[in-house]
């Protein structure tokens, strides 16, 4: 059953950028969401808005740990009165929950197939109703925005007897004309993996399990990306904390959850190792990271209340450059770009969406693969697991599991472009630790810690007759988990939480000996909770002096300079900061900056 939204276009000739709809800066006292990321920046102007739906519920009635979410379905119009070229276009989407009771759940926009937004939603109090906002800036999607099209929002939520709690949303997308400003060069093409024209998260439940799409390209691809998405569920939810097979029954006892039933800080085996594997026609042609989020009902609800941790409500896509490969993709032949997620273990939603940019002047390129590194070391690619043991008297128990992985490749490619001969080599380097200790010094204490880092440093280098650029960015991921386990006489327990979080994001282009465009992102979450489960670990009883802090900083070399500290305590908001080290202690984004 699919429904059908209201539909058409709406146009706003709306007031200057500054005074367009943002995400709400926080407030002390706020209960529903907090958060301290920065909006998408905007460029001078006045742009025009194209709604995609309004006011639309997600309310479905019916079984509400259900999987088969009932698209809402709208369609688009180009905007007509800014045809473009556009400096800018940003997706924006509002959203609100009913007080009461819900699961997170999780949120997709789709245009023709390809995916726009991804996320997961806040849940509600009993007496609070969270609203938030979620921005994108989808420019390079520009070609999707031309011509109208059918899309469609997938949001899995469902109401029962249980959880009561209505889901509501609102989208748009929000064009910036090129007029006075920079115009960027968006990808000629846009395709969406799932290879229809509705478009739909696909879930692979294992390892070996893709989502795939056989693609016969126009014959003059100079350029091609992919952004994807693996977005981790059910066993695999909170996948850093699972550990490898041999070592579920020593630690058994450190779990909050009983193993595999999808409740808080459940253990659960098959090892802690996920990492996403791009392959062109079975060739290995890229790794990608994959971001540990938590979701607002994962580990412990309480601590997300406002704050959510970092990127729940709004996923960032990781872009892999696929450029290497385009002679072969500009054969005039079909090609198979599928996408799997090693080490899944029940199960990851994944999207990812295919960018080409085309030659201006030829209508077919040669061209030929150089070097793929990657096809010749998948041995040498896998996680290695380490393990000591050590038990003491009366049951005592000291134990450590280390989960390590670290690679590197090359890929390198050659095209004749009208521009001349084009070397486009793309160099990976990996490092991934999980480390986990586990302390049980009594017969009632349970201690454990993960110290959890992806690190990721691509370095892409476009070789010409004239010149060298280079593009050099380093991704981090940190992930601190503490937790301190009592055991009570009838078997309920406390756990004292702590989590931390981290995204880092450093970028910096080169071109010949010359430094070019630099950028810093760098966003910080500290949550803590002290909370009371029963006795099977099934349930949250009560909890207590909550209390956390997201930092988030970014800046580059166009003079953008944007900080916000949110601290909260006891579930509600208690200071703000903004502009803290920026200039004039005031927050700053230059129009053509990227986050």
């Amino acid at each position: 059953m699919r429904h059908l939204i209201g539909s058409g276009l709406a146009l706003v000739l709306a007031l200057p950028a500054a005074a367009q709809t943002a995400a709400p800066t926080p407030t002390v006292g706020d209960r529903g969401v907090a958060v301290a990321d920065a909006p998408v920046p905007r460029p001078a102007g006045t742009p025009c808005i194209a709604k995609l739906y309004a006011d639309v519920s997600f309310d479905d009635h019916g079984e509400s740990t259900s999987r088969d979410a009932k698209p809402r379905e709208w369609n688009y119009a180009p905007p007509v009165q800014c045809a473009g070229p556009w400096a800018k276009v940003v997706l924006e989407a509002d959203f609100s929950v009913d007080a009461g009771r819900q699961y997170d759940r999780t949120v997709s926009l789709w245009l023709k197939g390809v995916n726009l937004y991804y996320g997961t939603t806040q849940e509600p109090g009993a007496k609070v109703a969270p609203h938030w906002h979620v921005e994108r800036d989808v420019t390079d999607y520009a070609s999707l925005f031309r011509d109208a099209g059918h899309g469609q929002v997938i949001l899995n939520n469902w109401v029962d007897g249980k959880h009561d709690s209505a889901i509501h949303g609102s989208a748009r997308l929000v064009f910036y004309p090129a007029a006075g400003n920079a115009a960027p060069s968006p990808a000629d093409l846009a395709f969406g993996l799932v290879g229809d024209s509705g478009g739909h998260p696909v879930d692979v439940q294992d390892e070996k399990a893709a989502l795939s799409r056989t693609f016969t390209l126009p014959r003059n691809v100079e350029r091609v990306a992919l952004d994807l998405i693996a977005q981790s569920q059910a066993v695999d939810e909170q996948w850093y904390m699972c550990i490898d097979d041999a070592d579920v029954e020593p630690t058994r006892e450190f779990s909050l959850g009983p193993p595999n039933a999808g409740d808080p800080l459940e253990q659960c085996g098959g090892g802690n190792y996920r990492e996403v594997a791009v392959s062109i026609d079975g060739q290995p042609a890229g790794r990608a990271p994959v971001y540990p989020w938590t979701y607002t009902g994962g580990v412990d609800p309480n601590l997300w209340r406002p704050t959510p941790d970092l990127q729940t409500l709004n996923f960032t896509p990781y872009r892999m450059d696929l450029t290497p490969f385009a002679a072969l993709l500009d054969d005039g032949k079909p090609h198979t770009v599928a996408v799997r997620v090693l080490g899944a273990h029940d199960f990851f939603s994944v999207a990812a969406n295919l960018l080409v940019w085309r030659d201006p002047k030829l209508a077919v390129l040669a061209g030929k693969l150089m070097q793929n590194t990657l096809a010749t070391q998948q041995d040498a690619l896998q996680s290695k697991v380490q393990r000591h043991f050590a038990r003491g008297s009366h049951g005592t128990l000291h134990g450590e599991v280390d989960t390590l992985q670290s690679g590197s490749y090359v890929i390198a490619g050659e095209l004749q472009t009208s521009a001349g001969k084009v070397v486009t080599r793309v160099a990976q380097h990996t490092d991934f630790a999980n480390r986990q200790s586990f302390d049980h010094p009594s017969q009632d204490l349970y201690n454990q810690h993960i110290a959890m880092r992806t690190q990721v440093v691509n370095e892409v280098s476009t070789t010409t007759d004239a010149t060298t650029v280079q593009t050099r960015q380093r991704l981090d991921y940190p992930l601190l988990i503490d937790i301190r386990k009592q055991v009570h006489a009838k078997g309920d327990f406390t756990a004292d939480i702590t989590m931390r979080q981290g995204y880092q994001d450093k970028r910096q282009d080169m071109g010949g000996n010359h430094k070019g465009f630099w950028s810093t992102l760098d966003n910080q979450l500290v949550s803590h909770s002290n909370t009371d489960f029963n006795a099977g670990g099934t349930a949250i009883t009560g909890s207590r002096g909550q209390h956390g802090r997201q930092s988030y900083r970014l800046s580059d070399s166009l003079g953008s300079c944007y900080a916000r500290r949110v601290e909260t305590r006891d579930q509600a908001v208690v200071a703000v900061e903004s502009g803290q080290g920026c200039p004039n202690q005031t927050n700053r984004l230059d129009g053509s900056s990227q986050l």
